[in-house]
Order: structure tokens, then C-alpha cells, then sequence
């Protein structure tokens, strides 16, 4: 299936762009992260957001046609596709994408699973604000349905129709662990929006989702993070509330520049007043 659906992609992207050859480029991409816990220290080839090390193909075409094929370097144990296959589509920049890939729901802060989907920005019909809307489908008893965000850069409304959603170890990941596993029934509908403001030269994102199921409690997340990169260290701070558990999860990094394509990390979680882990990580391309 990942070797039919990337011969796909390739003969696609070869089809609009004919007979001229595209810019090729092949790298890696590292989120390399160590953590230790009150149990254990470990090593792992993906962060505690679920960004993955990658090794990754990209073509691009000057008639404005891309391509982009990306391989895990680890994957997720709760990830039930068992597939090292990130991400493989091709798209119209700043167009359309079709293929697997990251289809996020609204910002893309809480729910950002990496699925087949088809994507294109469109125009709402009140107000011609830009609207972007994703179909997916990504298997039996996998995310099924509609996502339609209606809104700008800065701020917008989301809604989700469909089935399975949120069942990743990628979902959520701002509140849980990757490492812990997701409900297998998902989440049927959604509903969210998002804004951004700017306090003074750090921008603040702020998230709220509703989510509800056939067999799963429906709840309200709640997610807010900044970075102030005009900072020693570019802190980070990242926090998650919903309202099923009651419970807040939080997340604090510090970067450090280690050349022109590379930053050392220092990460510190936990839930409520519980650290649940600290962590170093290297993050950059090569």
C-alpha cells in the first residue's frame, strides 16, 4: 500500500508538470528527543508532541507543482497503522494536497493526525473569508469525514463531521503523552475556533475544541502557547485544560541555537503540580 500510494503521487506529480524535470531535494529532519521520568531514561527518534525524525524526498516544479515523501525514523508503539510512512503527497502550492499527511482541525494545536486526505482552500460565501476544507478517509474504523475551517491566519471557526477522529497517538498530544493510548472509537463531531494575539512582540495562540462521540464522553479542550523568540533561550510555554478529567496539562522548552540549521532543547511536562518528565532534544535539518 505505501509503495503503490508514493508511484502514485510520483507518476501524478509527473503528469502536471510533462516533460520538464522538477528541483529534487533529499534530507533528514531531526526531532530527537531524551527523557527521563521518575522510572526510566530513554531515547527516542520523535518528541513528546509526536514530531517525528524523518528522512524525507522533496520535489518541487516551477509551474508551481510539489511533491513530498517522508519516512519515520521511529515510529509510535500506539500508532495502529504500523507504517514508517509519514507523510506522502503532492499539491498545488499554496493550493490543494492530496495524499497522507498532516490535516490539522482549526490551528491544528489539539488535533493534528496524520491521515489520506484531499485539501483546498476555498472562499466562504459570507463575507469571501478564506476557508479551508479537508476530506478524509483513512480506512475502516479510521478518521472518516469533513473538516471546514472558515477564518483567517489570525483567527477562525472550525467544525468536523464525521467519524473516528482524535484516535491517533498524534491527536492531542498538547495534553497527553504520544505513548498513551487514544480511544479506538474516536470522535464523531467537532466543534472549535482559535485566535492569535500579539503581546507586544510574542504572539500568543489560543485553541478551543468540543468534541463528542457515540461511545466516548463528549469534553472541552482547551490549549494556549507562546514563545518569546526576541528572548535568551526563546521560552516556550504550552498548556492544555479538559474539561472530562479536569485536569491541566503544561509544557515548558528552552532552545538554544547549535548552528545556522540545528537548536539544542530542554523540556519540562507535567499535569497539574505533577512533573511527569523532563527532557533534552536536538531539533534541526540536515
Amino acid at each position: 500500500m505505501r509503495r503503490l500510494l508514493i508511484t502514485v503521487l510520483l507518476l501524478g506529480l509527473y503528469a502536471l508538470c510533462g516533460a520538464q524535470h522538477p528541483t529534487v531535494f533529499f534530507g533528514a529532519r531531526l526531532h530527537l528527543q531524551a527523557r527521563a521520568d521518575e522510572r526510566t531514561t530513554a531515547l527516542r527518534w520523535y518528541d513528546d508532541l509526536a514530531r517525528h525524525s524523518v528522512v524525507f524526498l522533496q520535489l518541487y516544479h516551477e509551474a508551481g507543482y510539489g511533491a513530498y515523501v517522508a519516512q519515520r525514523l521511529q515510529n509510535l508503539s500506539t500508532d495502529r497503522t504500523r507504517t514508517a510512512l509519514d507523510e506522502a503527497y503532492i499539491e498545488r502550492l499554496e493550493g490543494w494536497r492530496v495524499g497522507k499527511f498532516y490535516a490539522p482541525f482549526g490551528a491544528g494545536i489539539l488535533l493534528n493526525e496524520s491521515v489520506l486526505a484531499v485539501q483546498s482552500p476555498a472562499q466562504f460565501a459570507i463575507g469571501d473569508l478564506p476557508m479551508r476544507v479537508a476530506y478524509l478517509y483513512n480506512g475502516a474504523d479510521r478518521q472518516q469525514g469533513l473538516y471546514v475551517r472558515v477564518g483567517t491566519t489570525r483567527g477562525g471557526a472550525s467544525v468536523g463531521v464525521g467519524r473516528h477522529f482524535g484516535t491517533d497517538p498524534h491527536a492531542f498530544a498538547v495534553w497527553e503523552l504520544p505513548e498513551r493510548p487514544r480511544s479506538p472509537d474516536g470522535y464523531d463531531l467537532l466543534y472549535g475556533a482559535d485566535y492569535t494575539l500579539n503581546l507586544g512582540s510574542v504572539p500568543l495562540q489560543l485553541e478551543w475544541l468540543y468534541s463528542e462521540g457515540k461511545r466516548v464522553q463528549a469534553t472541552h479542550w482547551f490549549a494556549a502557547r507562546m514563545q518569546a523568540r526576541s528572548l535568551p533561550l526563546q521560552p516556550e510555554l504550552t498548556a492544555a485544560y479538559q474539561t472530562a478529567s479536569g485536569q491541566l496539562s503544561w509544557r515548558v522548552a528552552l532552545q538554544q541555537r547549535a548552528g545556522e540549521r540545528a537548536q539544542l532543547n530542554f523540556t519540562l511536562r507535567g499535569k497539574a503540580g505533577t512533573i511527569e518528565f523532563v527532557a533534552f532534544g536536538l531539533q534541526g535539518d540536515l
